[in-house]
């Protein structure tokens, strides 16, 4: 395999969220190399609808957690906070959440590259997190990545299942069976005690 491949396919890998870090702060370089990883992100017609306000201060990274209520306290020393722009968007019913979805990727995947860690937080109090940062109602915000020094070591993994793939067409007949993770139960399913 060509060694850009292997270089990106490891990197893919060996991303884990991560949920300890270690205390020093992280370089200023490093946060702008994410930033311009996260605006090398595909966009729907280059729009690039997207805004990012990184946060580094202690007071404020405080406030941002405070807005994270059921995962926010991590002890992350940087968040970024990604935002869209739906008025920049010229059709209906987009808030540049797609975009912003990819511009995330690119921020977990090049802070795996740059040994840093990451976890993508997408439960919090929008209303909060704008009063904490000074958003306007025109821009929304859509995820957090928590940035830093990881103070855990995860294995590399993929998570390919046969199950999840349908070659040529979809196969209604197949059944769908929950995932690691999963917090919806189909009816009558019952899930493996280490998931439960």
């Amino acid at each position: 395999m060509d060694p850009l491949a292997q270089h990106v396919l490891d990197a893919l890998y060996a991303r884990r969220s991560i949920r300890v870090y270690r205390p020093e702060p992280v370089a200023q370089e490093q946060l702008v190399t994410l930033l311009q990883a996260a605006m090398a992100a595909p966009s729907a017609c280059n729009i690039q609808p997207w805004a990012f306000i990184v946060v580094t201060e202690p007071e404020v990274l405080a406030r941002v957690k405070a807005a994270i209520p059921e995962n926010g306290n991590y002890n992350a020393p940087a968040a970024i906070v990604v935002c869209g722009y739906p008025e920049l968007i010229p059709w209906e019913g987009d808030n540049g959440l797609a975009d912003a979805a990819a511009a995330i990727e690119n921020i977990l995947t090049a802070a795996t590259a740059l040994g840093l860690g990451t976890v993508w937080i997408g439960g919090f109090d929008a209303d909060r997190l704008r009063e904490v940062l000074d958003i306007p109602p025109e821009v929304v915000p859509l995820g957090v990545v928590y940035v830093g020094h990881p103070a855990e070591a995860k294995e590399p993994r993929t998570q390919y299942r046969e199950e999840a793939v349908f070659w040529q067409k979809y196969d209604p007949t197949r059944p769908v069976r929950p995932r690691p993770g999963c917090l919806v139960w189909p009816e009558g399913y019952t899930p493996p005690a280490d998931q439960r």
